[in-house]
């Protein structure tokens, strides 16, 4: 399995989404509801879950509170 590297463009999104480049494609995360899209269109489960952990694990990724 080859190993892709994710950069992101810290930019906000408009409604609170951030564009995030991963695999030399451009997403937008919602990270309050969880989701990915491409495109204004929402990426397919197992996807996402790829997606994120590489978001949740950049350096510039929010970080989290503990309620």
């Amino acid at each position: 399995m080859k190993k892709t590297k994710a950069r992101q463009s810290r930019k906000k999104a408009t409604h609170g989404m951030i564009d995030f480049n991963f695999a030399n494609v451009s997403y937008q995360i919602d990270p309050n509801r969880r989701k990915v899209y491409h495109r204004w269109i929402e990426v397919e489960t197992a996807k996402t879950c790829l997606i994120m952990s590489a978001f949740s694990q950049s350096p510039q990724a929010p970080a989290r509170r503990a309620v």
